[in-house]
């Protein structure tokens, strides 16, 4: 009697599942990504190439090893910060700019350890703190397109407790929340990539110029987004990561206005500072402990609209409290090297153009630069 084989039913869902879950995978491919993620959205590969600045930084380090290195961890507030620009301040010093779009502690923390690892002699540290970074919301852009599995998975916080006061939570590194988000965006590609017909038709659609309807540029988005993602590449190697501010305009009050409203509303508003970048901000401060290393811990200038919002509260007061504190204790370390620089109430910050109520326009940085790099620190 001849056997006929019979597919057991009860595999059929799990042969189902392994199949969507390889045909999710094509969604990975770059030629499907560029057609159909927007074009506009770029902040996830600011994050994902400084993996190849990091390699720039280690080559270059190759090819000139009695330079030392200058390390600058932040947002795009502090991209401007290029190395031929701190020259003068740092003689014989290669300066790195890992800074990305609201990059919060943890992503700071996070090539600062690789830093570390690669041994490489570090000239001084800048890091940027304000209470947007160390909110909740921050993390989600890193969480696209930062990290390694290893790197998360080893800092998983299974057993947080909870408080009213983020400061006095006891973190031990990312909450489940944040690794199950962080998982998902790596195992599954419509997760991380949903897709969008209307992203679909716009990226393979000549971009118009914004004060003239109809007339276009003479790209699609999706080649605007590959010459820019170009440009970041090319930055890597010619700025080491910064990226020039060529906005050099101040907007009007109003706006200013409007928009400190907005970030404060979509930040801030009805939510308390996340205890995962807390952690990570004092683990920054731990590793630097006793290394002799000059660390300058640097509020960004922002609009006084935006300062005014986030003061009404009291939570810019609370912050800075809470700052201070954690850099005293880390500068009670012998060989500690700790100065934190907030030109939002320095007299010499004179130069007060904004773009928008986070950005300094490109003209006003020569007036930043003194305040922010003292001699202390050279």
């Amino acid at each position: 009697m001849k056997y006929q084989f019979k597919f057991p039913v009860v595999l059929y869902p799990i042969l189902l599942a392994l199949s969507l879950f390889i045909l999710d995978k094509i969604f990975f491919l770059p030629i499907i990504v560029e057609n159909t993620y927007s074009w506009k959205k770029i902040e996830r590969k600011f994050y994902e190439l400084k993996e190849d600045l990091f390699l720039v930084m280690l080559e270059e380090h190759k090819k000139n090893p009695s330079k030392e290195i200058g390390l600058i961890l932040g947002s795009s507030r502090s991209g401007e910060f290029d190395s031929e620009m701190l020259e003068s301040f740092f003689p014989n010093t290669n300066s790195f700019n890992f800074a990305a779009p609201f990059g919060p502690p943890s992503f700071q923390a996070y090539w600062l350890e690789r830093t570390f690892a690669a041994k490489l002699p570090l000239r001084y540290v800048l890091i940027e703190v304000d209470p947007l970074l160390f909110s909740q919301a921050a993390i989600d852009y890193s969480l696209n397109g930062s990290y390694d599995i290893a790197y998360v998975l080893n800092q998983l916080d299974f057993y947080r407790t909870k408080s009213k006061d983020p400061w006095a939570v006891d973190a031990k590194g990312f909450s489940t929340d944040e690794v199950e988000i962080y998982l998902l965006k790596k195992l599954f590609a419509l997760y991380k990539y949903p897709l969008d017909p209307t992203a679909i038709k716009a990226n393979n659609k000549e971009i118009e110029v914004g004060f003239f309807p109809g007339m276009s540029v003479g790209i699609t988005g999706k080649d605007h987004k590959r010459n820019y993602i170009d440009k970041i590449k090319m930055v890597n190697r010619v700025k080491f990561g910064a990226l020039p501010n060529e906005i050099k305009f101040a907007n009007m009050d109003v706006f200013l206005e409007r928009d400190a409203e907005a970030m404060y509303n979509q930040y801030l508003r009805g939510q308390s500072l996340a205890p995962t970048q807390i952690f990570f901000f004092k683990k920054m401060l731990r590793l630097l402990e006793g290394t002799g290393i000059p660390v300058i811990i640097y509020f960004p200038a922002v609009s006084d609209a935006l300062r005014r919002r986030m003061s009404t509260d009291g939570l810019l007061d609370s912050f800075n409290l809470e700052i201070g504190k954690a850099v005293t204790e880390a500068q009670k370390t012998k060989n500690s090297r700790f100065i934190v620089i907030d030109p939002n109430v320095d007299p010499r910050w004179v130069c007060k153009d904004f773009v928008d109520s986070l950005h300094l326009s490109g003209a006003c940085f020569p007036n930043l630069l003194p305040i922010l790099f003292p001699n202390s620190v050279r």
